[in-house]
């Protein structure tokens, strides 16, 4: 019988592309997973994967053993849950997963509090974008995250959970205290990659208004809410993020705020989950402390 953290080990290696990644998507030391690898390979009898100076390639074999462990780490999350709903429990380990602004400034405090009501339940938290996390949670990666915007998965249920501005800042330059969006492509941006929530709101405002991105001034895209303040800071540009991530900046003086005329900038966070399977208690809690936030916890401050 194979050991399932062993399964877990390899899908996390293809997934992630690396053996040192998967070590960190699973909380295990790179010669953990190496080992996982070589007793797989070696209960099996075939090779899983080429192995070259810089990366690492899944042999045919490899593929297959994937898909079956995917399928049989489902049904073994599935067990767990069932057999702790039976029992009764709120204790045990909850991976969350957030998309970049939820990740950084909103889950850490939600987390904290959480555990407050919850002490016995250990928190992981997962930062990616916005899609990579919806797609976690719907290959059953992860149970619960909070992302900045909605697909239309059918298998995925999004429940609006927490409120955001997107406002666009400037560091250093010369650059006006105002702009109406009609003004924007005479100036330099810095965008948020395509799979963040925050170019997907900014993108449905600009359609709002008639432009397309095609017709902005697109100076650099960014892999982070960190490194847009960073080139904004530098006068690379203007950057649109969440005001949430820059109270800190705007105290300081390091950037400050463009207004846009018209009506502002307004998202929601989303709470993600499969709708089909049974939450584990742990992420059952989670999901209904959040839920029963007051209201001006909620808004964006």
């Amino acid at each position: 019988m194979v050991d399932p953290r062993k399964l877990e080990a390899l899908v996390a290696v293809i997934e992630s592309g690396s053996f040192s990644k998967a070590g960190r998507r699973i909380r295990l030391s790179q010669p953990t997973i190496s080992g996982h690898i070589r007793d797989l390979e070696e209960y099996f009898g075939l090779r899983l994967f080429d192995r070259h100076t810089r990366k690492v390639e899944v042999t045919r074999a490899g593929k297959i053993v994937y898909e079956y462990a995917r399928r049989i780490l489902l049904l073994y999350r599935e067990m767990e849950r069932e057999i702790a709903l039976f029992k009764g429990l709120k204790t045990g380990p909850l991976e969350v997963g957030g998309s970049t602004i939820p990740g950084q400034y909103i889950l850490p405090y939600l987390i904290r509090d959480f555990r407050k009501t919850y002490p016995e339940i250990e928190v992981f938290l997962r930062v990616g974008d916005t899609r990579e996390i919806i797609k976690a949670v719907d290959r059953g990666d992860l149970e619960v995250g909070m992302v900045g915007a909605r697909e239309e998965i059918p298998s995925l249920t999004f429940v609006p959970a927490l409120e955001d501005e997107i406002v666009l800042v400037a560091g250093d330059g010369d650059f006006p205290q105002e702009l109406s969006p009609e003004d924007l492509p005479r100036w330099p941006l810095i965008a948020r990659e395509e799979g963040s929530g925050t170019w997907q709101t900014v993108k449905a405002f600009l359609q709002k208004h008639g432009l397309s991105t095609e017709a902005l001034h697109l100076v650099a895209r960014m892999g982070s809410t960190e490194a847009v303040k960073q080139a904004a800071k530098a006068g690379l540009g203007l950057g649109f993020v969440s005001r949430r991530s820059v109270e800190d900046e705007l105290r300081a003086g390091t950037l400050r705020i463009v207004t846009l005329s018209g009506s502002p900038i307004r998202r929601a966070f989303y709470l993600v989950y499969a709708q089909e399977r049974t939450l584990s208690p742990p992420a059952q809690a989670f999901l209904n402390f959040v839920r029963n936030l007051p209201e001006e916890g909620k808004l964006v401050r």
